[in-house]
């Protein structure tokens, strides 16, 4: 009897540690490097991974909060073993079909060049969730795949490979992670652009920003997905001394009872 229960508790868990990632593509590790994602920021949500063995890492059991219509920062580094070139590429299953790369569905974030993976640097894009996304939870998957100009990455969410030399498709270097979006309901009550306002763009010491009603906070991103600044300051009308900030382009994020905004503006 004994023996029976531990034959079925094995295939049980034969059956469930096949699961993942069903019902997307796995992706075949023959010949594949792996060089690791390290981490990935969503929606201000960090997940972190050391897994430097697997080409494909689950991080399903993290579901990240999104509702329809709004824009999010995606902010995405790893290790590329030296002054390499990574393509990074995010696949999001909206219309929940189980497959990742329809029309719409394909995010090229941009290339990570010469990083540990742990030294700050990353690559960073801002989505905004289709209005028509279907709501519920559904797979994210980032790619991270090795790339030259002879060599380039391939596009596909169920490999990681690349065109050598011109002679097809190989398996190349890099990861991909899984993890989940929860989709949520676009609100009735939603952030009117008509009713921003934020000048001077470029700005040198002082960033006016005013809205129709209260504003409840401000932050502010590096286009690295760095937190800068951020303040807590429930008025209509509020001035930011931005003198202190370095030259270049930076990301505002508002938060008010009717949604949140993003926008970029320029430090000179």
């Amino acid at each position: 009897m004994k023996k029976i229960t531990l034959v079925v508790f094995l295939l049980t868990f034969g059956l469930q540690a096949q699961d993942f990632p069903n019902p997307y593509c796995d992706i075949d590790p023959d010949g594949t490097g792996v060089e690791e994602i390290t981490s990935v920021t969503f929606n201000e949500t960090n997940i972190t991974n050391d897994d430097i063995i697997s080409i494909l890492i689950d991080k399903t059991s993290n579901a990240i909060n999104l509702n329809q219509g709004e824009t999010y920062t995606i902010e995405v580094q790893g290790n590329t073993y030296g002054e390499f070139d990574n393509d990074i590429v995010a696949f999001i299953d909206w219309n929940h079909n189980e497959l990742l790369d329809d029309t719409n569905e394909i995010y090229e974030i941009g290339t990570l060049t010469n990083s540990t993976g742990e030294d700050g640097v990353a690559i960073s894009m801002e989505i905004t969730v289709p209005e028509d996304a279907l709501t519920g939870q559904t797979r994210i998957r980032i790619t991270k795949t090795y790339t030259d100009e002879e060599s380039p990455a391939i596009i596909n969410p169920c490999a990681i490979e690349f065109d050598a030399f011109g002679q097809g498709n190989f398996p190349g270097f890099g990861q991909a992670l899984d993890f989940s979006l929860n989709i949520e309901t676009l609100s009735t009550e939603r952030f009117d652009t008509n009713a921003l306002s934020v000048y001077p763009i470029p700005a040198k010491d002082i960033l006016n920003v005013k809205y129709k009603s209260s504003i409840n906070s401000i932050k502010i991103f590096s286009l690295l997905g760095q937190e800068v600044f951020a303040k807590n300051i429930e008025t209509d009308e509020y001035q930011l001394n931005i003198s202190s900030f370095n030259s270049g382009v930076y990301i505002v994020k508002l938060y008010t009872a009717d949604g949140s905004h993003s926008l970029k503006i320029i430090k000179e």
